[in-house]
């Protein structure tokens, strides 16, 4: 019966993706789901590792010392470094691409995949933990269509995230049953997790680890000499794994300075308010919910999830609350004094995060808060105090650590850590501690990640968790299922983008901008297949060189050839690319010095595509071209390909 639960599960999640990304279904072979952006970098990512694993896998074992020097940025090595690899992603991809040549279908298909795997990941955790199928499927639910999805919708490394709660449902079962087989399962989900997305890796894993031991003290399983063993044993295979993918990334970092400072990474961490701003595309909230936007900043979780979530952290502190109610208490009212100090504390923190500040009329002076740190440390006293001197508070502690609590305690900690390493309220400054800055000063890895905003992944799945557990509470009364009926009909109205793009532009540029499709290499344009066909170790430039929606097509028609490309789209970009476009785009005028760029770039052909400049602009970059010496080899349309004169 429960398998047939999973498939059901499975097969709704599958009809609901569909639904949920209309039109995309409509054009699976040819249309990009979202916009022509990072979408057409992942693809090419994806290819890239199918063409050397099948070469890895064909014998020729040399392309592994080579599998991060990618065809782009020529001549930079490790330029697979500058971006996510998608490892685990082109495994998903690998056998639509091999039969059928189209990476738009295989995307496509890794694209909706991450709803399915999210929801049935989720659906089997919640499973394991509330024995309850009705509630997992609405855990599954609100994971796999979280509202962030929306946000996030064109970067697919950010929705491949079923490997998260796999990682924890494996776990769950290790402990539980303590067979090796749901560890390796576990540990294996985590790997992929992992290697599916760097941001992942840097903030997912401390989650999932901070699981295990939670579980473990809940267990009390501390002096179980053979779990420990296993555990170690587990973790050694995964750094074993990851150290081969890892390795080129500190080797890129050391070479090229890969580090984001404090400022940019500011300016994507998420604000107290990005949780009470919605994703401009979110049917029912986007239009009426935009307080305060801001690049990564569309955090809000949807009103079912917030509101279950916030009867789960209700129903986890009265089930605490009760159980102290058990135990004869002791020095009552000095627990109760200190205890109403927490509260009070408590109440000041929330409202003085909410507000930015806080001033309280005393009649006789204003009493203004604005240290929030000074306040939890009162909060952490008087909870220490009470503990100290009342068996009744200390059994309510004891009673937080419930598998309910690790998932409120994992939603207030992704979310702070969201906030960056500078937590603002409205764009201002809040005197909040930030966990994020001690990460960032002291964890290697942590300064390369641009976004912490990218921590609601993260909460979602904690909220997902912890609302379905409080929904499994619900379904124990009369009409819990019709309540659950209408909590999924009305979570899916509101969560889903509306409407779904497909073959949206990409970056907004004064340039103009290339035909709003792609298509696959097999109908790529015929100047492509031309250049492919050339004899010898060939280099290609395209032009312009240094606009996005250009640099990016560039890069995706370079599976037609896989020659080496002086072009580039990226996370980063290596020293020297900008320049070499601005002195190419000034050739006209500055004819010596872009004849000295062109040299320099290695390039032995040039690809003029001369609908991206304005008539006037292109005659006078021709007559600068000439004078290089560079002979026309082939035109198709507006595409003109040359040989350059090295």
């Amino acid at each position: 019966m429960s398998r047939r639960h999973v498939w059901a599960a499975a097969a709704i999640y599958l009809v609901l993706a569909v639904a949920a990304t209309w039109p995309l279904a409509e054009g699976l072979a040819r249309d990009v789901a979202w916009n022509l952006g990072d979408p057409l970098l992942n693809m090419w990512i994806m290819a890239w590792d199918v063409e050397q694993l099948k070469a890895i896998l064909g014998g020729d074992v040399g392309r592994l010392a080579h599998f991060f020097d990618a065809n782009i940025f020529y001549p930079t090595h490790l330029t697979l470094a500058y971006s996510e690899h998608l490892f685990p992603q082109a495994l998903q991809f690998l056998p639509v691409y091999a039969l059928t040549g189209n990476p738009i279908l295989a995307y496509n298909l890794v694209y909706l995949s991450t709803f399915v795997l999210s929801g049935v990941g989720a659906y089997l955790l919640v499973r394991e933990l509330t024995g309850s199928w009705r509630a997992a499927f609405l855990g599954g639910l609100l994971f796999a269509f979280a509202p962030y999805r929306i946000a996030q919708a064109g970067h697919i490394q950010v929705l491949s995230s079923q490997w998260m709660p796999l990682a924890l449902y494996g776990f769950t079962r290790y402990l539980k049953t303590r067979r090796s087989r749901p560890l390796a399962g576990g540990a294996a989900a985590l790997v992929l997790q992992a290697l599916s997305c760097n941001y992942f890796l840097m903030y997912f894993t401390p989650f999932a680890v901070a699981y295990v031991i939670w579980e473990i003290a809940r267990r009390r399983l501390w002096r179980a000499r053979r779990m420990w063993i296993e555990l170690a044993v587990a973790g050694a295979a995964s750094l074993a794994v990851l150290v081969p993918f890892l390795a080129p990334y500190v080797s890129a970092r050391d070479q090229f300075d890969m580090t984001r400072g404090r400022e940019e990474v500011q300016a994507f961490s998420a604000d107290v308010y990005s949780y009470f701003t919605a994703p401009p595309a979110q049917h029912v909230w986007g239009t009426r919910l935009q307080t305060y936007p801001h690049a990564e900043g569309e955090l809000f979780p949807g009103a079912v999830p917030a509101a279950l979530g916030l009867l789960a952290f209700i129903v986890w502190g009265v089930r605490a609350w009760r159980a102290g109610g058990q135990v004869a208490p002791r020095n009552r009212p000095l627990a109760t004094l200190l205890g109403l100090v927490a509260a009070s504390c408590l109440a000041i923190t929330v409202v003085t995060i909410v507000q930015g500040r806080l001033a309280i009329d005393l009649m006789v002076a204003t009493l203004r808060v604005r240290d929030i740190g000074r306040v939890l440390l009162f909060i952490v006293a008087a909870v220490a105090s009470a503990a100290a001197v009342s068996p009744r508070a200390r059994a309510r502690i004891r009673a937080l650590a419930t598998v309910e609590g690790f998932f409120c305690a994992a939603i207030a900690a992704a979310w702070w850590l969201s906030l960056g390493p500078a937590p603002r309220v409205f764009g201002r400054t809040l005197d909040l501690p930030s966990p994020y800055a001690f990460l960032y000063d002291a964890v290697p890895g942590f300064d390369g990640m641009r976004v912490p905003a990218r921590y609601a992944m993260v909460l979602s799945l904690m909220l997902a968790v912890a609302a379905a557990m409080a929904m499994a509470r619900v379904l124990e009364r009369r009409h819990g299922t019709i309540v659950l009926a209408a909590l999924t009909a009305v979570f899916f109205i509101e969560a889903h983008a509306s409407p779904f793009f497909v073959n949206f532009p990409g970056a907004a540029t004064d340039r103009p901008a290339p035909e709003l499709r792609v298509y696959p290499p097999s109908q790529a344009p015929a100047i492509y297949r031309t250049f492919a066909r050339l004899p010898g170790n060939t280099v290609l430039l395209e032009m312009p060189l240094g606009d996005p929606n250009w640099d990016v097509r560039s890069v995706y028609y370079s599976m037609v050839h896989w020659r080496p490309l002086v072009n580039g789209y990226s996370g980063f970009f290596p020293r020297g690319y900008i320049s070499l476009g601005l002195a190419l785009a000034d050739a006209a005028r500055n004819d010596a010095v872009a004849t000295h760029a062109l040299r320099d770039s290695g390039a032995t052909h040039l690809l003029l595509h001369e609908q991206a400049y304005p008539e006037a602009e292109v005659e006078q970059f021709l007559r600068w071209l000439n004078g290089t010496g560079a002979r026309q080899i082939a035109r198709d349309g507006t595409d003109a390909l040359y040989g350059v004169n090295r």
